[in-house]
């Protein structure tokens, strides 16, 4: 004869039973290093009346993630020119003191890279270039590599972002946003880096 051993079914929990014990959470993944410290940025011009200038600015970091875009009022100098007054903009400006605070906190420690980079510079908030480690100019970078690579380039002429752009074979921009700029100052600098 056969004896058949029945064993007990397993115990079953209930969620939520208070008999459980607690779970650990989840490890988390450790925060994303960045490739560099580099920080590009653009900053434009969008409105200017009698009452108002408006800027965009934007600042991408190396991964090519935007960290930030604005449009932000400015105490700037403006001359009035044929562009949208400030009020048919969409969005609400920031006021300059809110945006300065962002700026500072994210220049902090960081490499700026611009094109034209005194002026960009000038053009950032009081203090945020000076919380920066360094700035680098990607159109003078490119002037040197173009030389060294015998890219021609004209004395005449100015070399604008489209046309650094061009002559390393990328294709130029179609829109002044300066987040579609920062990204494409971000793609012309690491070009560089590999014709170098």
């Amino acid at each position: 004869m056969f004896h058949v051993l029945k064993k007990k079914p397993p115990s079953l929990r209930l969620v939520g039973d208070d008999s459980m014990e607690p779970r650990a959470p989840a490890p988390r993944p450790p925060p994303q290093v960045s490739a560099s410290d580099h920080l590009y940025f653009a900053a434009r011009s969008v409105a200017a009346d009698v009452r108002q200038h408006v800027l965009q600015y934007a600042f991408v970091d190396d991964r090519g993630n935007v960290a930030l875009c604005a449009f932000v009022r400015s105490r700037l100098p403006a001359v009035t020119f044929a562009g949208c007054p400030g009020e048919d903009l969409l969005v609400e400006p920031l006021e300059e003191a809110v945006f300065a605070a962002l700026a500072m906190k994210l220049c902090r420690g960081a490499t700026l890279v611009s094109f034209h980079r005194v002026l960009q510079a000038g053009l950032l908030p009081m203090g945020a270039s000076e919380l920066a480690s360094g700035s680098e100019c990607a159109w003078r970078r490119f002037q040197a590599v173009a030389r060294g690579r015998g890219i021609p380039l004209s004395r005449h002429e100015p070399l604008a972002l489209n046309d650094c752009l061009q002559k390393l074979g990328m294709d130029p921009l179609e829109t002044e946003d300066a987040a579609v700029r920062a990204l494409a100052i971000r793609s012309l600098w690491r070009k560089l880096d590999s014709v170098e």
